[in-house]
């Protein structure tokens, strides 16, 4: 009897030992300011000259002799030092686990929030600071746990900081349009019909060069059977900018249908789309370039 008792005892303690063990091994969780500021690790971030994705580079050496996990959360700022360089802002938390004495060198997505300014040179040291704008602490918020498509990201960015058109912002699936949506409520946009996707480009001097390619959206209108439904181009003070002299005979009392139309080299400004029977207007689609 003795004996089952010590045997049971020693069991226990096993079993003990192993949960002490497994609870101890379980890295710490810190903040980067958090361990940058008391010195548990050294920090140092660069740009690689990009403006959008995977536009930062850090490393980051463990000071400690104990596993941590280091958390640079969604609204960390990254900028250079240099007059005119835009300011980048990371959207998602990024975790990183590091060994003890350990070291980590990678890329953080992070976009640009500055559209006016330059594109940060490559190689350039860059500091950090925490984002104080409300909008985008409802960004970072959105989409913890949601899984859209990040090419959505840098438009989105730019709604808030620069208000820019949601329309920028290609919506090619549900998720996405939920998005579009949501940056709209929050930047006080109206969500329009149709969606505007851009080129961009950045010339010698990192300057953006951003232009508007197409405009493409659902349109609908209600007519008579049978008549030629005609399609102009508006600027808007109601001058033609476009008339075309190809017609569409109608085969329903309600017409709807995908529009597109390419404006790459187009002024920019407000246009409509006048779709009319030749006298009577049918429906009036407005947009901007």
């Amino acid at each position: 009897m003795l004996y089952l008792q010590s045997k049971a005892f020693f069991c226990v303690g096993v079993l003990f030992l192993i949960s002490a063990f497994t609870v101890n091994n379980v890295p710490r969780e810190i903040s980067l300011k958090t361990a940058i500021n008391n010195k548990t690790v050294t920090f140092e971030a660069f740009s690689n000259g990009k403006y959008s994705g995977n536009s930062v580079r850090i490393n980051i050496s463990n000071n400690t002799n104990s596993s941590i996990r280091i958390v640079v959360p969604a609204g960390t700022n990254y900028f250079t030092q240099v007059n005119g360089e835009q300011k980048l802002i990371q959207i998602e938390d990024r975790f990183i686990a590091l060994k003890p004495n350990g070291d980590f060198s990678g890329l953080i997505a992070a976009f640009c929030s500055e559209a006016s300014d330059r594109c940060p040179g490559k190689n350039s040291s860059m500091k950090i600071a925490t984002n104080s704008d409300p909008k985008f602490n409802k960004l970072f918020a959105y989409l913890k746990g949601k899984k859209i498509d990040k090419t959505a990201y840098q438009n989105a960015v730019w709604a808030i900081s620069d208000n820019h058109s949601v329309s920028n912002m290609v919506t090619d699936s549900k998720g996405s349009k939920d998005f579009r949506k949501y940056i709209a409520e929050i930047t006080g946009q109206q969500n329009s019909w149709y969606t505007s996707p851009q080129s961009v480009r950045i010339d010698d001097a990192g300057n953006f060069n951003i232009e508007t390619i197409k405009i493409s959206g659902k349109m609908e209108f209600d007519c008579a059977v049978g008549i030629d439904v005609h399609q102009d181009i508006h600027k808007a003070n109601g001058d033609v900018f476009y008339k075309s002299d190809k017609t569409m005979k109608s085969r329903a009392n309600h017409i709807g249908y995908t529009f597109n139309l390419s404006v790459r080299g187009w002024e920019k400004g407000n246009y409509y789309i006048n779709i009319h029977d030749g006298v009577n207007q049918l429906a009036k689609y407005e947009f901007s370039i």
